[in-house]
C-alpha cells in the first residue's frame, strides 16, 4: 500500500453515507469508489443503477458497474461489504482471492460454518478480515468493558440490552420482509447490536431462553419483537430484547448492568453509580471509530475488538434463540 488506504465499497443503503463520513474524517484513508447489488425487477435494476450514479457524483467517487469489476481493480486496497445479507459469503471469498482486505456489515455471514471457511482463507491470504461491529467501538462501552474487568462492581447480578424503535417504509417493504433475504427479522438486523454487545460486555450466556412477535409490521415474513433471557455462569441473568414496533422507548433503551456494589447505564453517556463518566455514545462517531481501528488493523495489525470468534458466537445465539422462541425450550450452551 502506498500512501493512504483506498477504499471501495458494494451497498446502496443508508449505512454507505455513514461508512463514507466515517473513512473520509481520516488522513490515512480515502473512499474511493462505490457498486451496488443487484436483484428484484428489471424496473428495480435500472432504479438502482441510476441511483449509483447519482449517490458517486454526489460523493464525487468512481462507480463501478459490478462487484466483480470493483475487486478486480488493483488501485483498490479495501472493500466494505455493505449488500444485503445473502450475498457476503460469496462476496467474501471473492474479495479474499482478489487480495482485498474487508470490512463487513453485520451479519458477516448469515451461516455459521461459513466462519470458519472465511476466517481460514483470510489467515492464508494475510488479509484483514474484520467485522463491523461499530457498536462496541463506542468510547462509552470500551471504558463500561474496563470498568466490568476492574472488579468495581463486584458481584454481576442483572443486565439489559434494550432498544425499541420504529423503521422506514423502505425498510419494512424491502428485502428485510422477506425471510431468505434477512435471514430473520428484527433480532437479526437490529438486535446483532445487542447481541455482540452482550458478548463484549459479559461473555457467552450458560442458558437461553427466547420468544419473538409479529405485533405491528405484519407484512413482514419474520418478527418485529424479539427478547432473549441469558443466565451466565456466574449465575447473572440478562434480558436482551430488540422491538420494531414502537417508538417509544424513552426510559428503557439502553444498557444497564447490575452488580453488589454499583451500577454501569449506557443512554446518552455512560454512567457509573450516576456519575457521568463518557459521552461517547454517538451512533454518527461509532462509524468514525470503526474506520479507525480498520484502517489502524490493516496498516499496524492492531486487532479488532469484536472478532470473528464473536461473529461466530452472536450468530449462534440469534439462531438459538430463533430455535428457542419456535421450540419452546431452553437452549444450554
Amino acid at each position: 500500500m502506498n500512501g493512504k488506504l483506498k477504499i471501495g465499497m458494494v451497498g446502496l443503503g443508508f449505512i454507505t453515507d455513514w461508512h463514507y463520513k466515517g473513512f473520509s474524517s481520516l488522513k490515512d484513508a480515502e473512499f474511493a469508489g462505490l457498486c451496488s447489488d443487484y436483484y428484484g425487477s428489471n424496473e428495480q435494476i435500472a432504479k438502482k443503477k441510476e441511483q449509483l450514479l447519482n449517490k458517486c457524483d454526489e460523493l464525487n467517487i468512481k462507480p463501478y458497474a459490478s462487484f466483480d469489476e470493483m475487486v478486480a481493480d488493483s488501485s483498490l486496497d479495501a472493500i466494505i461489504i455493505g449488500s444485503i445479507n445473502p450475498y457476503h459469503y460469496e462476496q467474501i471469498i471473492k474479495g479474499l482471492n482478489a487480495g482485498k482486505h474487508l470490512l463487513v456489515e453485520k451479519p458477516v455471514v448469515t451461516n455459521v460454518d461459513q466462519v470458519a471457511t472465511i476466517e481460514k482463507l483470510s489467515k492464508e491470504k494475510n488479509l484483514v478480515l474484520f467485522p463491523a461491529h461499530n457498536f462496541v467501538y463506542r468510547g462509552a462501552v470500551v471504558k463500561a468493558k474496563e470498568i466490568l474487568k476492574s472488579g468495581a462492581l463486584g458481584k454481576l447480578i442483572h443486565s439489559s440490552f434494550i432498544v425499541t424503535h420504529t423503521i422506514s417504509q423502505a425498510h419494512s417493504t424491502g428485502w428485510r420482509r422477506i425471510k431468505e433475504l434477512g435471514t430473520g427479522g428484527t433480532l437479526i438486523d437490529s438486535g446483532h447490536h445487542l447481541v455482540y454487545q452482550t458478548l463484549y460486555l459479559l461473555g457467552m450466556p450458560k442458558l437461553l431462553q427466547a420468544f419473538k412477535s409479529k405485533l405491528v409490521l405484519t407484512n413482514m415474513d419474520c418478527e418485529d419483537l424479539a427478547q432473549i433471557n441469558m443466565q451466565y455462569e456466574d449465575g447473572s441473568v440478562c434480558c436482551l430484547m430488540q422491538s420494531w414496533a414502537s417508538n417509544f422507548g424513552e426510559g428503557i433503551n439502553g444498557i444497564r448492568i447490575l452488580g453488589e456494589k454499583g451500577n454501569l447505564i449506557i443512554t446518552d453517556a455512560l454512567y457509573h453509580n450516576g456519575e457521568k463518566l463518557n459521552i461517547d455514545v454517538d451512533y454518527e462517531n461509532s462509524f468514525t471509530n470503526l474506520a479507525n481501528a480498520f484502517v489502524k488493523a490493516v496498516i499496524e495489525g492492531t486487532l479488532p475488538i469484536s472478532t470473528l470468534d464473536d461473529v461466530r458466537n452472536t450468530l449462534k445465539i440469534t439462531f438459538d434463540a430463533y430455535k428457542s422462541a419456535e421450540e419452546n425450550k431452553v437452549i444450554m450452551f
